[in-house]
């Protein structure tokens, strides 16, 4: 397990999410930090390599590559040192339901619609920086015509993204993810005083609903998180050391963004 290297971005969302599962469970990893803002190395010749998706996070052992969050938190849940509820018949259903239910959620297009709602101009920046990658990976498609593919899906995925920022108002996508996250944590179950989402263990789902509250601070979107039940749970996961130490960002932390760019830039990917 000590051969494992994460590649992941300290301000990423589902990097969180991997974090926050690896070490909830007890599994150590090196870190590779990526920076995937400036220098975009996710969008490297290298990266495309290790993850065809040109995101972040990937898990890499020696027999092992996980390119996705979800897969590296069905990893966690499986190599736990400490069973999870997701072993429990009982609740495997459900965990699966609710971690299904997270991943259905629009992340991105909750943070993006927030901070174009209150600076309409970041719109233009947006679309300047999706247009620029795209012609990027147009590039990148004479030089590396045998990864044409890969990079032909990102240009798609980010023509995705361009519609939805360009061509809805940003109150209107605001108020749609809303009402899905909205809707998300009432579809939750009831949480029991001193417990957690699936009996006395945590589960996968305790992970993603932590981090995506995380993101929900971040956002000043925090109001979202009505049930009383919830919001006793949530106090109580921000007490877990691991929280702490898995680095889950309830605020931007401008020196730390800072700092994992420059060390990011200090080790470059090797394939």
């Amino acid at each position: 397990m000590r051969d494992l290297e994460l590649f992941h971005a300290a301000p990423s969302y589902y990097s969180m999410v991997a974090r926050l599962a690896l070490t909830e469970a007890g599994v150590p990893f090196i870190s590779r930090l990526l920076d995937i803002h400036v220098a975009k190395q996710q969008l490297s010749p290298t990266y495309r390599l290790l993850n065809p998706h040109l995101t972040v996070p990937t898990l890499r052992g020696p027999d092992l590559l996980l390119t996705d969050s979800s897969e590296i938190l069905a990893f966690a849940a499986e190599q736990a040192l400490h069973p999870w509820a997701d072993s429990d018949l009982a609740f495997r259903a459900g965990i699966a339901e609710a971690v299904a239910g997270h991943y259905a959620l629009s992340i991105e297009d909750l943070t993006f619609s927030k901070v174009l709602s209150t600076r309409p101009w970041f719109k233009l920046v947006v679309v300047r920086m999706l247009t620029g990658i795209n012609r990027s990976l147009e590039h990148e498609e004479q030089r590396f015509p045998e990864q044409a593919t890969v990079l032909k899906a990102k240009q798609e995925q980010n023509r995705a993204r361009l519609a939805v920022f360009r061509d809805r108002p940003a109150a209107e996508v605001l108020s749609d993810q809303r009402a899905q996250v909205a809707s998300y944590l009432a579809s939750l179950p009831p949480v029991v005083a001193g417990g957690w989402l699936f009996g006395s263990r945590l589960s996968s789902a305790d992970v993603v609903l932590a981090v995506l509250v995380s993101r929900l601070e971040m956002s000043g979107e925090q109001g979202l998180l009505s049930r009383p039940d919830l919001q006793q749970w949530w106090q109580r996961y921000q007490q877990r050391p691991c929280f702490v130490e898995a680095d889950v960002w309830t605020r931007f932390k401008r020196r730390e963004f800072v700092a994992a760019l420059l060390q990011a830039r200090r080790t470059p990917i090797k394939a």
